[in-house]
C-alpha cells in the first residue's frame, strides 16, 4: 500500500515573543534612520512572506531600502524567480538580492549597490534590519569580509536573540567608503496565523523552547511528507515513510543514542536533532511558504508594503545626501581659494 501523507496540520497556537529589548531596539532603529542612507532588510528565503515584520514598513517608510532574502542555500531554487518576478510586478524600484552568507553568494551585489549610491557623495552609511535569527549578523561579517577583507565585525548565533542593541558602525568598503549599522532582530509583536509563528519557528527565529520543539518537529514531518521529501527514511532508519512522530522521533532517538535513565526515549533531544537537521540542509532545501503568483499577488496587496516606493524616483539624492554633496563641494571650493591666495 502507497503511503498517503497528511493533508492539513491542525494547530491553533499562536507564538508569542517580544521581549523588552527588541521594543527598545525599533525606537533605536527609528532614531538613527536619520543618519543612514540605505536600508538592508534582512529576510529569510525559507519563507519569504512569513519573515516580513510590518513594523518595518511604518518606520522605514520611503526611505531608500533594499531587500536581501538571506540563507537561500537552504531554500527551493525554484522558489527564488517567483518572488524575483512578483518584486518587478509590484515593486520594481526595489532592489533584491539573493545570499547565502557561507559561501558569500551575491553578497557582491549588495556592495556594487551601496557604491552606486556613493558616486555622488564622500561616504555611505547602510542600516541592517530584520527579524530573529534571519542572518543580519552573518551577513554583515560578509560584506566585511568580501568589501575589506576582514574578518568579524559582528556576533552570530545559532539561537534568535543575539545582538540586543543598536552597535556602533563597521566600515565594509573601503573606496567608496561604506558604513553599516547593526540593529536587534525584531520580532512582530503578535502573529495572527498560527501556522505563520509555527514556520517563524521552525526556521529559527523564535526561541525553541517557546514553541515546543516536538511540536515542531512534527510540524516538519508533515511538510517533509507534503514536499514528498521522504530522506529522513533512511537518515533515521525508518523502513518506510510515516505521519506519526512518535514513531519518527523515537527512530531519531536510537540512531543518535537519545536515552534518558531506564532506558526510554528522549523525544525532547530527539526532535532537537531532527529540527538542527533540517536548519543546517541536511534533510534537503525547502521553501515553507506558497510562492505561487497568486499568492505573492496577494501577499503583496494586502501589505500594501512598496505602493509609495514605486512612485519614488530610486536615483532622487535623499536631504541627508544632499547635504553630503553640498558640505563635499564647500570644502572644495575652500581648497580652491586656499590654493589661490598662496
Amino acid at each position: 500500500m502507497s503511503f498517503i501523507p497528511r493533508t492539513s496540520f491542525p494547530y491553533d497556537r499562536v507564538i508569542n515573543w517580544f521581549p523588552g529589548h527588541m521594543a527598545k531596539g525599533l525606537r533605536l532603529i527609528s532614531e538613527r534612520l536619520n543618519s543612514v542612507d540605505l536600508v538592508v532588510e534582512v529576510r529569510d528565503a525559507r519563507i519569504p512572506l512569513s519573515s516580513v515584520n510590518p513594523n518595518f514598513e511604518k518606520v522605514v517608510g520611503k526611505r531608500q531600502r533594499m531587500i536581501v532574502y538571506n540563507k537561500s542555500d537552504l531554500a527551493d531554487p525554484r522558489s527564488l524567480n517567483p518572488v524575483r518576478k512578483a518584486f518587478a510586478r509590484h515593486a520594481p524600484s526595489t532592489p533584491v538580492s539573493f545570499t547565502s552568507c557561507l559561501t558569500d553568494n551575491n553578497v557582491k551585489s549588495i556592495l556594487k549597490y551601496a557604491e552606486e549610491l556613493a558616486q555622488p557623495i564622500p561616504q555611505v552609511t547602510l542600516m541592517v534590519v530584520g527579524m530573529p535569527n534571519v542572518g543580519k549578523s552573518s551577513l554583515i561579517n560578509a560584506l566585511r569580509r568580501v568589501g575589506v577583507g576582514k574578518g568579524k565585525a559582528a556576533i552570530t548565533g545559532a539561537q534568535p536573540g543575539v545582538t540586543r542593541t543598536v552597535i556602533g558602525t563597521v566600515k565594509v568598503l573601503e573606496d567608496p567608503t561604506v558604513y553599516l549599522i547593526d540593529t536587534p532582530g525584531v520580532m512582530v509583536p503578535h502573529i495572527d496565523d498560527p501556522v505563520r509563528s509555527l514556520k517563524v519557528a521552525l526556521t529559527g527565529g523564535i526561541r525553541d523552547h517557546l514553541s515546543d520543539e516536538q511540536v515542531m518537529a512534527d510540524y516538519l514531518l508533515y511538510r517533509l511528507n507534503q514536499f514528498g521529501s521522504h530522506g529522513y527514511v533512511d537518515w533515521f532508519r525508518l523502513g518506510q515513510p510515516t505521519n506519526d512522530v512518535n514513531e519518527l522521533l523515537e527512530g531519531v532517538a536510537r540512531r543518535v543514542g537519545a536515552v534518558v535513565k531506564g532506558g526510554q526515549f528522549d523525544l525532547t533531544m530527539a526532535a532537537k536533532f531532527f529540527l538542527k537537521q533540517y536548519r543546517t540542509g541536511k534533510l534537503g532545501q525547502f521553501t515553507l511558504d506558497d510562492v505561487s503568483p497568486e499568492a505573492l499577488d496577494a501577499f503583496f496587496e494586502k501589505q500594501k508594503m512598496y505602493t509609495a516606493r514605486a512612485n519614488v524616483d530610486s536615483s532622487l539624492l535623499s536631504k541627508r545626501q544632499e547635504k553630503k554633496l553640498a558640505k563635499l563641494e564647500q570644502r572644495k571650493m575652500a581648497r580652491k581659494a586656499t590654493s589661490g591666495q598662496t
